[in-house]
């Protein structure tokens, strides 16, 4: 392209431009280019999708600013709607560049719910399933997506705060509209007006990975499928010329669709070959970064697609200073348009919180668990978190928000879509000692009472037990107190040690119901008193042991209390654990053995380093008042116990252990523990304790994270046992 002809093509454009003006006013064109004209020449900008390779227009606009080219519109599509929307509300390409490099993309296509999001009641069923399917009646309900598109929304509205008033994106510093596909009818659609979060949102609702978004009543989509290069809509923004970015891939060769992305990116490619050559036609300007060695899903090379995006621009920067000189003669004032530059803030002034799409579950509810409160000023970090433990109450199906601005402070409206479905799902665990075992659960949300979780679990394998569990908020606002109540038949399988070796084993068949009333802080501790009504009966597996057949009965009085911020349910690398319990077989209700006890259990991970955990852990228990059942005694032993003992090695009324380790991790998900631990079982609690040395053991463990859970080896050994060994799949449950 050389500078004669685009000089003549951009005089032709404003000649065109002032005739139509001339024409209205019914006058007649002059020789000259009108001063209005020529200062209102606009240059549009038309981003396709791409996924990961959509990143590389920042690249292409650093080099379009450093030349000095004025970007007036902008019309974007997927991901050219993200870079597109916030170039239009004043980002600039450095600020664009760092929101790319500092999200974690990754989270946003898995949309992970962390174990600090969740009710604490649902802490003790984290990472026990490895299926689930949600029904509907008596149908299993499949997803729309693999992910809601919850986190990416959420990530759009913060980075669009200033902006959640706007309903006409045509007023927004750069005019904009991006595209989207309706779902019903395969139809574009035009998003310039509405809310600027869920227009973006829409445009890059890639389909099979994101659930589509309602906009108008329309069920929406990415807008690849039916434009992935909105030149004409740059158009029609007002444009009288337009740079096109290409950033998508072309068709791969067969041989080389290797992989689930690899045929899904192939497939969207193929339907929107056409309309790409067809408005590729329309620009007048086309940039097409080398991105062949990428992929949609390639957020791990960020840095090399940006730099891919300049490099392309870099190599036109010949013709691209020819349009920069040729600009200078048709707009009059040719300094870059000046736009109010974007300021990111931290904190946001909230003067009221309100709930939308709310059927079942109080308000109050939600907003215990929200944490921010009416006229309080909050910060980005706290806005989020409190979203996250609303999505991780697994009762909604999206979360979302809006601001309302006055002046400097904001209403903030939390939209929530209630998920009605009941959940079955599925868990395996195994262990070289005790053998597999299967988890079968159904879930039951809002039975009996809104905010309320039933759950029926039934584990097949070694001790069956089959359960129902029913946790309900109860009380005024602001609802933390909470009841939670069980009841079932289980099997408890007893290993009799004498001198070292094993005489026997029994099991204990136990029918029961329990109901404590508490109150609930922050997800992360609770308090509960209650009782509890056994009858259970002793018979023996094998062995010489003289065993009575005969149901006993208890009624206990419980108190409990339970602390857990632990950063995950197996190899947690950070916080604590502790479960306190007293339980009371008083005399004074119709009991078959009474007595008291009292237990406690504590476990600290300390993150080091990145890498270095340092674990301990306290074991404690004291028995008084009479002599317990069986069940009721303190045992230890095993690799999550005791190491270098057999499970239930040591057994006594009384008990304590301490345990201290170090966890280190080599690989992203692959861990090596170390430790060592020391304490015993004790009949009682006298000085004749003194006289005898505390056990101790040694153990050292490889684990692995895996989607089917943990896998876990442990060499252990003390100085009663020379070497164990013990292999597990799966969370214990």
């Amino acid at each position: 392209m050389n500078r004669i002809p685009l000089l003549f093509l951009l005089l032709v454009a404003v000649g065109v431009q002032q005739l139509n003006a001339m024409q209205k006013q019914g006058g007649t064109a002059s020789g000259s280019v009108s001063d209005e004209a020529s200062e209102s020449f606009t240059i549009g900008l038309a981003l396709s999708g791409g996924g990961a390779t959509g990143l590389a227009h920042i690249g292409v606009l650093k080099v379009l600013e450093e030349e000095g080219i004025p970007v007036d519109v902008v019309a974007g599509t997927s991901m050219g709607a993200i870079v597109g929307g916030l170039y239009a509300i004043g980002y600039t390409p450095d600020q664009l560049e760092h929101v790319a490099l500092g999200t974690d993309w990754r989270q946003l296509f898995e949309e992970p719910i962390f174990r600090r999001h969740l009710p604490l009641e649902e802490k003790k069923y984290d990472g026990r399933f490895l299926l689930s399917f949600p029904v509907a009646g008596r149908t299993v309900e499949l997803p729309t997506g693999l992910v809601s598109g919850t986190h990416t929304f959420n990530l759009l509205a913060r980075l669009t705060w200033s902006y959640h008033d706007v309903e006409d994106f045509t007023t927004l510093p750069r005019p904009f509209a991006c595209i989207a596909t309706d779902l019903q009818n395969g139809e574009q659609v035009i998003l310039d007006r509405g809310f600027l979060p869920d227009a973006i949102r829409a445009s890059m609702s890639i389909p099979s990975i994101f659930d589509p978004v309602w906009v108008d009543g329309k069920y929406l989509v990415d807008g690849g499928l039916v434009n992935n290069m909105p030149v004409q809509e740059a158009y029609g923004l007002g444009a009288d010329y337009v740079i096109a970015i290409n950033s998508s891939s072309d068709l791969k060769p067969v041989e080389e669709l290797h992989t689930l992305p690899d045929i899904l990116t192939q497939t969207i490619a193929v339907g929107m070959q056409r309309s790409m050559l067809m408005q590729r036609e329309k620009a007048d300007f086309y940039i097409q970064p080398d991105l062949e060695d990428y992929a949609t899903f390639s957020f791990g090379d960020i840095h090399e697609i940006i730099k891919a995006g300049e490099d392309a621009a870099r190599a036109q920067i010949d013709e691209i200073r020819e349009l920069a000189d040729s600009l200078k003669q048709v707009r009059r004032a040719f300094d870059l348009p000046v736009f109010p530059a974007f300021e990111p803030t931290n904190t946001l002034k909230i003067r009221n919180v309100t709930f939308e799409g709310l059927q079942t579950i109080p308000a109050d509810h939600v907003r215990t668990k929200l944490q921010i409160e009416d006229n309080s000023t909050i910060t980005q970090e706290q806005l989020n978190e409190g979203l996250l433990r609303l999505y991780g109450m697994r009762r909604f199906s999206q979360v979302t928000y809006r601001l309302r601005w006055d002046d400097d402070q904001a209403d903030i409206a939390i939209r929530l879509e209630e998920q009605t479905a009941n959940i079955i799902q599925a868990g395996i665990h195994h262990n070289s000692t005790l053998g597999p075992s299967l988890l079968f659960n159904a879930t039951f949300r809002n039975l009996f009472f809104p905010a309320s979780t039933a759950r029926l679990n039934v584990r097949v394998g070694h001790e069956f037990l089959a359960e129902a569990d029913y946790y309900n908020y109860i009380g005024l606002e602001p609802r933390r107190l909470t009841f939670h109540g069980s009841a079932g038949f289980r099997e408890r399988e007893i290993d009799i040690y004498q001198n070292g070796h094993r005489q026997a084993n029994l099991r204990t068949d136990i029918l029961y119901g329990e109901g404590l009333i508490g109150p609930l802080y922050a997800s992360v501790l609770r308090a509960g008193f209650g009782y509890r009504f056994e009858r259970f009966n002793l018979t023996e597996s094998y062995g010489a042991l003289e065993v009575p057949f005969d149901w006993n009965s208890l009624q206990i009085l419980v108190g409990e209390m339970e602390f857990d911020n632990l950063n995950r349910s197996h190899i947690p690398t950070n916080g604590q654990y502790l479960l306190l319990r007293a339980d009371m077989s008083p005399r004074f209700l119709p009991n078959d053995a009474a007595f008291g006890r009292i237990s406690g259990r504590w476990s600290g991970f300390f993150r080091i380093t990145d890498d270095l955990t340092l674990i301990s852990g306290i074991r404690g228990g004291y028995i008084f008042g009479g002599h317990p059942p069986l069940h009721y005694r303190f045992y230890a032993g095993g690799h999550d116990t005791f190491w270098g003992y057999p499970k239930e090695a040591l057994a006594g009324n009384n008990l304590l252990t301490g345990r201290l380790a170090a966890q280190y991790r080599f690989h992203s998900n692959l861990y090596a523990t170390a430790g060592m631990n020391m304490g015993n079982a004790y009949e009682r609690i006298d000085l004749s304790i003194l006289d005898s040395f505390p056990r101790w053991g040694w153990g050292t463990a490889i684990g692995w994270n895996t989607v089917i859970g943990p896998i876990q080896v442990t060499l252990s050994g003390s100085n009663r046992h020379a070497l164990l060994y013990e292999f597990q799949v799966g969370i214990n449950f």
